[in-house]
This record gives structure tokens, C-alpha cells and sequence, in this order.
């Protein structure tokens, strides 16, 4: 039997891939016969009518995938866990194909988020020494994590507007985080990391290349739930390894969580920033100051763009984990952050002198 657990790390995401690689033509053939469709607009990225169901595909082959070949492993938050992301999901679905009101939205991610904090324990109790911060106060603890889930669910909503971004970069998240999950024998969380993984390069196959169906809000706020549980558990496990094991220490380790995340976190800070600070509106606003809306902007195509904010992420990746042992956490946290706020301007101050120059032609809607 020890011999068949140790097959699940395999099994697993390639069941995920499977299940959710055939799932994919039947919502598409559904959406067609029942017209479920995302319809072109003023700001959307496509010209023809498709599907937005792609999220039941993700949600359904890697979460199947994952209960399956988890049985034999207990976790007490598991219930909240699922009880969480079905609340989550039908906000989604219910915002996929009858779009909600911002206020209704927010409620079923603070719902969901209520659920996995408060009963499932899943919450920040440290800062790790970030700002002389220790470990949190209860209170404080709930409240920083009701707000750190919501921030990553809306920033992988925020972007999840071109082909293949919001699961390039769910890869990417997960294929990391599996590896320390791995290194640390965390089997639970290995299995969810990689189911994660392959059910989104299953998507990938039908989105990133003449997408014939879009992850919706049902597919973004899920995989942005599971990036915020991810990382607090990343950080939770690295805390609990022993210290001749232990290759990030205390705040590091938050940096490196930070570098995963790096591409939804800048383009979320930044695009608040500019909604409520410069402009002065709601945050629910929508505008083309995301960060992929520049590259188009400035004449790439969905892919390019893609591939270009994935391999940055990447990057931020691989440099953290290369300046870690040379320098301290702080100096890393504002090399990578100095440097992610730097690169974030370059489209835009591309825009502005092709716009200069009269070239400029802003991406099709």
C-alpha cells in the first residue's frame, strides 16, 4: 500500500489533467446549446461570443482529483476547507453568467473567507519579524487574514483579462509551492498543489492559443483562494521545519512567498493605488490600468503578453531564491519590490512615447 501512496504525486495531477481536459469540450457544447456565452463589450479582449464556464472544469477535475487521492490523509480544517470554495464558486457562477454587484460579490468571498479563517484555522499568526511584528494577537490575526485572502482572490481576479495569464501564473504558483511542500513531506498539500497544476495546464490546452473557453470569475477567485491557502500554509510548514532544514528563516520566507505572488500583487497594488489614491473612485471601478492591458496596448498579442509576465515571474522566482543566502530578507524585499514597481512602468511609458510619436494604436476591444 506504501508503495501505491507514494504513485498519488503522479497519479494525482495527471488525473486532474485528464478529468479536466475532457470536461472542457462538454461545457463548451453546453454553453452552446443553452447560450452561455461572455459577450464582446466595451473592455473585453475578444471578439466572438465564449464560454466563461472554463472555472467548473478547473474546480471539478482538480477537486475530484484531490478527494480522491487525499482519503487517506486527515486534515480537520478539510470540511471548512470545502464548505469555503463551494460558496466561493457559486459566487463565481452566479457572477459568470448573471453578473453581481461589487457589494454582492465581496459578500460571498468574506463568507468564504469567514469560513476557512475562523473555523477552518487557517490564518497568518506571525509576521515573522516584518515591521518588529512577532506573532499576531488572535484578533489580529483573523482580521489580517480575512483581508490577505480577499486581496489574493480579487488580485487573481484582477488579472484574469487576457488568454492564459491567471492559469500561467497559477503554474507557475503551484509547481513552486509543491516542491517545498515536497521537500518538507507535506503530502496533504503536495497532492493539492499538483492537482491545482494540472487541471490549469489542462485549461491552458483551450485558453492561451485562440481560447475557446475563459476561466470566469468562478475559475479566478477559486485559484486565487487556493494561492492565499497555499501560502499561508508554505509559510506555517517552513516555520515548523528544523533549523538545520530550514532554507528560508522567519521573514525570508515571507519574501519568497511575496516573489511567487509578485505578478498579482503588483498590478493589485497598483492598480488601488491609481483607482482610489490618484483618481480618487471606487476600487470596483474598472479601468485599462492592469498591467497586461499596457502590453496590448503596445501592440503584443495575448501570448506575448502572457508568456512575458510569466517568465517575469519566474524571474522574481529564481532571484530571490539566488539572493537569499547573500543578503538579508529586508534588503531582498526591497530589491525585488524596487525593482517589480520599476519594470511595472515600462509599458506604460512605452504607451506614451509611441503616443508621442503617433504610432500608437490601443489593442482592439
Amino acid at each position: 500500500m506504501e508503495r501505491l501512496y507514494s504513485l498519488f504525486p503522479v497519479l494525482a495531477p495527471l488525473t486532474s489533467f485528464l478529468l479536466t481536459y475532457f470536461f472542457i469540450p462538454a461545457i463548451i457544447r453546453l454553453s452552446k446549446a443553452k447560450r452561455l456565452f461572455d459577450p464582446p463589450g466595451e473592455r473585453k479582449q475578444h471578439g466572438l461570443r465564449i464560454s466563461p464556464l472554463g472555472g467548473v472544469a478547473i474546480f471539478g477535475g482538480l477537486l475530484l482529483s484531490f478527494v480522491f487521492f487525499s482519503a487517506h490523509l486527515s486534515n480537520p480544517a478539510l470540511n471548512s476547507v470545502l464548505v469555503a470554495l463551494i460558496v466561493l464558486f457559486v459566487t463565481g457562477i452566479k457572477d459568470d453568467l448573471y453578473p453581481l454587484s461589487p457589494i454582492k460579490k465581496m459578500l460571498g468571498q468574506l463568507i468564504a473567507t469567514g469560513v476557512i479563517v475562523v473555523q477552518g484555522e487557517i490564518r497568518l499568526t506571525s509576521f515573522y519579524g516584518l515591521g518588529g511584528i512577532w506573532e499576531l494577537p488572535y484578533a489580529w490575526s483573523v482580521l489580517i487574514s480575512l483581508v490577505f485572502f480577499l486581496l489574493i482572490i480579487n488580485s487573481f481576479n484582477f488579472i484574469d483579462g487576457i488568454n492564459g495569464l491567471s492559469s500561467g501564473i497559477g503554474i507557475v504558483m503551484s509547481l513552486t509551492y509543491s516542491y517545498w511542500f515536497w521537500y518538507s513531506g507535506d503530502a496533504l498539500f503536495l497532492l493539492l498543489a499538483l492537482c491545482i497544476a494540472g487541471a490549469l495546464l489542462a485549461f491552458l490546452r483551450f485558453n492561451l492559443f485562440y481560447a475557446k473557453i475563459f476561466m470566469g470569475d468562478s475559475g479566478s477567485m477559486v485559484l486565487g483562494f487556493f494561492a492565499a491557502m497555499l501560502t499561508i500554509n508554505f509559510l506555517k510548514v517552513n516555520e515548523q521545519l528544523p533549523n538545520e532544514e530550514m532554507y528560508f528563516l522567519h521573514l525570508a520566507a515571507m519574501v519568497y512567498a511575496f516573489a511567487i505572488l509578485i505578478i498579482p500583487a503588483i498590478d493589485t497594488l497598483r492598480v488601488l493605488f491609481i483607482r482610489v489614491v490618484v483618481k480618487r473612485r471606487s476600487p470596483f471601478v474598472a479601468d485599462r490600468n492592469h498591467l497586461h492591458h499596457a502590453l496590448l496596448d503596445i501592440g503584443m498579442e495575448h501570448w506575448q503578453a502572457t508568456l512575458w509576465l510569466v517568465g517575469t515571474n519566474v524571474f522574481f522566482i529564481v532571484l530571490t531564491w539566488w539572493l537569499n543566502p547573500y543578503l538579508r530578507a529586508k534588503y531582498i524585499l526591497l530589491i525585488i519590490l524596487g525593482l517589480a514597481l520599476a519594470l511595472s512602468q515600462i509599458p506604460f511609458l512605452i504607451k506614451q512615447r509611441q503616443k508621442k510619436k503617433g504610432v500608437y494604436q490601443p489593442a482592439h476591444q
